[in-house]
């Protein structure tokens, strides 16, 4: 828990909630002021094997936590913003009841119902209305999952929801979802629950909530709610973004066309422009119907996690690699492709793995520190400049938000592989202040103004062209040392 120093109690807050992987969090904050305190509760992920859940009690019994150590706070609270985690499925029953485990994003068991959706319908832009890879991750493979192992949740589940739905509907009794968060159970642009595509995974469309846009309102916290968790009734709650979209949204991403990188333990990558591309390929595309700006971006797998792994194999922490690999000068390192688990975005390769390339004499402890801090930025290029493409833009500054933000050791990493000047939002909290951004915007009804007042200064650096000529003249090996892992596999797999 974190306050200013000498901040005084506010009369008026927002509070944004983000239901995490890891954590909830929440964060209260005062219109155009640095009153701030932010707190978190931890979560608990149950892995067997590919599969990852999570008991979505967890998340109601957090934010009781949550709420009882910050009364005070709550009792000044005029609007509830709600972020979270997503593509995750939770079945409840019409009392809000759990019927199965939570399905978190990283839930990777529906590998074949997602090969018999790509087979069945092919490109999704025509069913889904914007570009969905079938992947194991997605709402509609996970349900084609459930369907085919455990029939008696569909008899017993009335909705669909993500976790900050599922947590929005205990505190205003309503079954509520924004389009983006729910695709693939909607049509993005008819926001109607896609009939043919529901029928075929075993479900119906009774299990799509109703839908609204994230800054719109969808209820007021309850008399339960008041009861369950001690919030004061009356309070407006917002339907809410999912999580990539509330930390572009608090990035200024949703204000102007602008590239981005967002970075946790994956990264969010992608571009924001004025109309949407035709077909978005291998990324997302967040629609206008969904979004004030259309957004094409992606996930990669690896960003955090492959630091902690490297620090582990080096028997370092991840704190003295960062250093390490951030300070080397040497004249080159190897290169690093960041795939310890397989790939998301653009490749949606679950099958690849990772390499370390042009390995000499001359390289030691900080040159593989440098290798793998320049593959996560190597990857998360390869995303930026397939978006721009997609949406035919081009942007000279990349902003960073997540722990790209927030740790100046980076800067020079992703100044020589970008190759662009870069606009870093130093805020521990992006996501959880997107939420309460999105609470601002419900009350005003006005999205600059909840962006604007509850923003933070963000620092910029100019790449040099020293740096511009290192990204060029490496990222050729990046993709050149990408597609002969590719190659080798297709081979292998033709043998």
């Amino acid at each position: 828990m974190q306050r200013f120093a000498g901040a005084k109690l506010a009369r008026q807050l927002v509070l944004g909630i983000d239901v995490g992987t890891s954590s909830v969090k929440a964060l209260f904050l005062e219109p155009s002021s640095k009153f701030l305190l932010r707190d978190e509760i931890k979560l608990k992920v149950t892995r067997v094997g590919k599969g990852a859940e999570q008991d979505p009690l967890d998340y109601l019994s957090a934010v009781q936590q949550l709420v009882k150590r910050n009364q005070e706070l709550v009792n000044d609270v005029i609007a509830i913003g709600l972020s979270g985690q997503t593509p995750t499925v939770i079945c409840i029953d019409n009392k809000g009841n759990p019927t199965s485990p939570a399905l978190i994003w990283q839930d990777s068991r529906a590998e074949r119902e997602a090969k018999d959706l790509a087979e069945r319908f092919g490109n999704p832009i025509n069913i889904v209305g914007t570009s969905l890879p079938w992947a194991a991750s997605a709402c509609p493979a996970k349900l084609f999952w459930l369907s085919r192992n455990f029939p008696d949740v569909i008899a017993n589940t009335r909705w669909i929801l993500q976790p900050k739905d599922f947590l929005g509907f205990h505190i205003t009794g309503k079954a509520i979802s924004d389009p983006w968060s729910s695709k693939g159970l909607c049509n993005v642009q008819t926001l109607e629950p896609i009939d043919q595509l529901l029928e075929y995974v075993g479900w119906g469309k009774e299990v799509v909530p109703e839908l609204a846009m994230g800054y719109e309102s969808r209820g007021e916290t309850s008399d339960y709610s008041a009861d369950h968790f001690g919030f004061p009734s009356g309070i407006p709650v917002s339907v809410g973004w999912s999580d990539a979209m509330s930390a572009m949204f608090a990035l200024g991403v949703m204000q102007r066309p602008t590239s981005f990188i967002i970075t946790g333990t994956s990264a969010i990558v992608g571009t924001s422009s004025p109309n949407s591309p035709e077909d978005g390929a291998n990324l997302y595309v967040i629609p206008t119907s969904c979004s004030p700006l259309a957004v094409t971006y992606g996930p990669t797998q690896m960003s955090g996690g492959a630091i902690s792994w490297m620090a582990n194999v080096l028997k370092i922490s991840e704190e003295e690699l960062i250093s390490s690999g951030s300070a080397d000068q040497g004249d080159s390192a190897p290169t690093f492709l960041p795939y310890m688990s397989g790939e998301r975005a653009p490749l949606w390769r679950s099958d690849i793995r990772g390499r370390l390339v042009d390995i000499d004499i001359s390289h030691n402890q900080s040159s593989f520190a440098r290798a793998v801090m320049e593959g996560i930025s190597w990857a998360e290029r390869q995303v930026i400049e397939e978006s721009e493409r997609l949406t035919k833009t081009h942007s000279d500054e990349v902003v960073l938000g997540g722990h790209a933000g927030n740790d100046l050791r980076w800067e020079s990493v992703r100044s020589r592989t970008l190759g662009r000047s870069l606009l870093r939002y130093e805020d521990p909290d992006i996501t959880t202040r997107g939420a309460a951004m999105l609470a601002y915007t419900m009350i005003t009804k006005n999205l600059s103004k909840g962006f604007f007042s509850l923003s933070v200064a963000a620092v910029s650096k100019n790449a040099t062209q020293l740096d511009v000529e290192y990204a060029n003249r490496n990222y050729k090996k990046f993709i050149s040392s990408q597609e002969s892992l590719l190659s080798e596999i297709s081979r292998d797999g033709n043998k």
